[in-house]
């Protein structure tokens, strides 16, 4: 048996023993129907979701399979992108607790720390992220600051011992459930580049002066949240990565999100196609030759995902790092056909609301699926930085205002 192959095996016996497989739970006319991914879920226990993801992520990490491709020193399993991806074929198979609320600090914190932080930062934060121990978020985007991250306003000024931070930060997806968070703050002003006199931090989020409101969405969930900053202290300690090099730090973060958004993708996809699947087959449209056509075509995109990340790797760093705005581009176009099929064959009943089974969670789904295109980047950004990194294409220069005074 190849080491991948007793990979496999490991990850079967492990999900074996503690859960059942998803077809036991997900049958035709069954199941909860208020759930169609974890990224479309309505719960009343948000924090007893957290508390069995944290619980799940702890079992993962004692037993070594919870950061696979992470350095050994640190809690990982210095493992290669074969058993990652083995890895999430497997789980995949089985009802696991939804871990989402713990991505944004393994996805997103724990990628800048290993890169930027001290020994000490990466010692005490990287086993706990990744164990579960620590939720971790992101404060980066802001009222006037959401695509255009550079014109953020959030200051931070240096005193005895650290520094005072006030600002406003908002769609910080868990932050009222976070322990830690990455801040982006403006240390100095820099007239040259708007980029340069930032500073990331990382945040406590229990020191007095930060204040989280969730924002209810039009799901009727609450998962974003806007956090204010009334003269917050952030000790010396506490800054990742270099004083006014905040830039670096965070393109790490939001180069990460954009890297490990396929597999998140690949995920929500799986659980898409299993419920339209069995939807097409409670209101007769399964044999139909234009929804089996759409649905094939949506899973060919999706497998045609699944294998650009490896056709990236020989492709130089710029066209690399531009390569990630392509899978997301190409990940959000598979999720949106798949629900726009599944739109077409409900129609009226997807907001009548009838009672019949299959239809109330796709209409969660229209409302919650154009997060995803804006999430790590929004699909405009993807593409100007096609244009720009993969392409070369010159940035439009901005308008210059005509002076008319004579």
């Amino acid at each position: 048996m190849s080491g991948l192959a007793e990979f496999r095996s490991r990850v079967e016996a492990f999900l074996g023993a503690r859960y059942p497989r998803r077809h036991e739970t997900l049958r035709h006319g069954q199941g909860d129907d208020s759930l169609v991914g974890a990224a479309f879920r309505d719960s009343d226990d948000e924090a007893g979701d957290l508390r069995r993801a944290r619980a799940y992520q702890r079992e993962l990490f004692d037993a070594g399979l919870a950061w696979l491709s992470g350095p050994v020193e640190y809690g990982g399993a210095g493992l290669g992108a074969a058993e990652r991806q083995a890895f999430a074929e497997v789980v995949r198979r089985y009802d696991v607790p939804d871990v989402n609320g713990l991505l944004v600090g393994q996805q997103i914190v724990a990628p800048a720390v290993l890169a930027h932080g001290s020994a000490d930062q990466r010692a005490r934060l990287l086993p706990a992220l990744w164990s579960g121990e620590l939720v971790g978020c992101q404060l980066f985007s802001e009222p006037d600051a959401g695509s255009d991250l550079a014109s953020l306003r959030t200051r931070a000024r240096q005193v005895d011992g650290g520094w005072r931070v006030d600002g406003q930060k908002v769609w910080s997806s868990g932050a009222h459930l976070a322990h830690v968070g990455e801040l982006l703050a403006r240390t100095s002003p820099d007239p040259a580049s708007r980029s340069r006199g930032l500073t990331m931090f990382l945040l406590d989020m229990e020191s007095p002066g930060v204040t989280v409101r969730p924002l209810r969405q039009m799901t009727g969930t609450a998962h974003f949240c806007e956090v204010f900053l009334d003269d917050v202290f952030v000790p010396d300690d506490a800054v990742l990565g270099e004083v006014g090099g905040g830039w670096a730090v965070a393109n790490v973060s939001l180069s990460s999100e954009r890297d490990n958004f396929g597999d998140e993708s690949a995920n929500l996809f799986i659980r898409l196609l299993d419920r339209l699947l069995l939807l097409g087959q409670e209101v007769g449209a399964a044999e139909d030759p234009d929804f089996r056509d759409r649905l094939a075509d949506g899973y060919v995109r999706h497998v045609v995902n699944q294998v650009l990340p490896a056709s990236l790797e020989t492709a130089t760093p710029e066209v690399a790092t531009a390569g990630t705005s392509l899978v997301k581009l190409f990940a959000t176009d598979a999720d949106r056909r798949l629900v726009q099929l599944a739109l077409d064959v409900l129609g009226p009943a997807l907001v009548a609301d009838t009672g019949a089974w299959g239809t109330y969670a796709w209409s969660r789904v229209l409302l919650g699926v154009h997060a995803t295109r804006i999430a790590g980047g929004t699909d405009e950004i993807q593409r100007n930085i096609l244009a720009e990194r993969a392409l070369g294409l010159p940035r439009e220069p901005r308008p210059v205002r005509e002076d008319r005074r004579r």
